[in-house]
């Protein structure tokens, strides 16, 4: 597993305290004052809320889980390489995927089509597809499935 790196300037100069509670070393020298963060959502500690542990940043456990570097790593999984989890472009529920089938999920909570690997409401994964399919002439034409990371999802929901 790769050593965690502050979300500042991406060192990995940093000191795990307690809970969830992480300093960075390098930024608290730089600030002339000791950074905190949050280890599980990698955002600023808030000032004043030195008596817990526990991050109290709205959403802290759901950006955590996107931002894992967990995986899917069955081989003959459609969703091989992908995160394992996703949030809803709908609902924004936390999901992952069976690993059985296409790519393509129904969110369990608000009924929102996408694909798993790209998060596109419709995806067209032109391997599947015979080229008699696509015209050359037609810019109409899908532009491939690709897995992205979820930091569009993140940027979306404001995290």
């Amino acid at each position: 597993m790769n050593s965690p790196k502050c979300p500042n300037c991406q060192q990995s100069d940093i000191r795990k305290l307690d809970g969830q509670r992480a300093v960075c070393r390098s930024c608290s020298k730089v600030k002339r004052c000791v950074f905190q963060f949050c280890w599980a959502c990698q955002r600023e500690w808030p000032p004043n809320v030195s008596t817990t542990n526990s991050c109290m940043l709205p959403n802290c456990a759901l950006r955590a889980a996107l931002l894992s570097v967990k995986l899917i790593s069955e081989p003959q999984s459609s969703v091989n390489g992908c995160p394992y989890f996703r949030a809803c472009p709908g609902c924004h529920a936390l999901l992952t995927h069976n690993g059985e089938g296409c790519p393509n999920i129904i969110c369990p909570h608000c009924n929102e089509e996408f694909c798993f690997r790209c998060l596109r409401p419709e995806c067209y994964d032109t391997e599947s597809y015979d080229d008699e399919d696509y015209d050359d002439d037609d810019d109409d034409d899908p532009e491939p499935c690709v897995i992205l990371d979820n930091t569009e999802i993140l940027r979306h929901l404001e995290l």
